[in-house]
């Protein structure tokens, strides 16, 4: 059997040429979160991946107490579906060829980013959509799936692709939302690790939508979704 007290995290972080304005913040976020989480009781390993119109793997499966602060150094297009499948390919080949007792008990795929699919190459949506139930049906593994999406709908983007929709939250492009995105991310994660179940599905609680959604109404920011879907209407 897996382990229950070790949990695997896999960031598959954008860093598109739209980024460039948050790459002090997006980095910075990044790095209190991993600092954090190296504080919660319990193994824990961690993948980044970050892409643009590529996939680039920065750190592969390495102890938490390992990861090193994250640089981002923006450029390039949104090629996030094919970020996807190269990170769930390579993260569960990786758990399958472990023997049963080292496995992680627990697996979660973070996808953060700032704008929508627009040069994926090798990968489309219903490929992705496939890979994550397939991980859903996973017997034995617990896998997880986080969408954070700025300039969309990211709950209605999560779930296109298979998300469930309290996994799944818009955050705001700018300082404060990424900020407050992160801190949000971070809480829920500490939570995820120290369920009680391994079986323990990742969600956003109102609190946290809450602020995301007052970090929009205060941002002059553009592209912010009008049909931005919060906790209430979840299902």
């Amino acid at each position: 059997m897996p382990k229950e007290d070790y949990t695997h995290m896999s960031f598959i972080v954008d860093r598109s040429g739209s980024m460039y304005n948050l790459v002090g913040d997006m980095q910075s976020g990044f790095n209190s979160l991993i600092n954090e989480q190296k504080n919660v009781e319990g193994e824990a390993t961690v993948t980044l991946v970050q892409f643009d119109n590529s996939s680039e793997l920065v750190h592969d499966m390495i102890p938490i107490a390992d990861v090193p602060n994250f640089i981002l150094q923006p450029r390039g297009a949104t090629a996030l579906l094919d970020a996807m499948a190269y990170t769930m390919n390579l993260v569960k080949g990786q758990i399958v060829e472990m023997n049963p007792e080292d496995r992680p008990g627990r697996c979660i795929f973070v996808v953060i980013t700032d704008g929508e699919e627009n040069s994926s190459r090798e990968s489309n949506r219903d490929t992705v959509f496939e890979m994550i139930q397939d991980c859903n049906d996973d017997e034995e593994v617990n896998y997880e799936f986080v969408f954070l999406g700025a300039n969309q709908d990211a709950i209605r983007a999560g779930g296109n692709i298979g998300v469930r929709a309290n996994a799944s939250m818009t955050y705001d492009a700018t300082s404060q939302g990424t900020q407050v995105m992160y801190q949000s991310l971070s809480k829920g994660l500490t939570s995820y690790r120290g369920a009680d179940s391994v079986s323990a599905e990742y969600s956003f609680n109102s609190t946290e939508r809450e602020e995301a959604k007052e970090a929009m109404a205060g941002s002059i920011a553009p592209n912010i979704p009008s049909n931005f879907i919060d906790s209430t209407d979840i299902k």
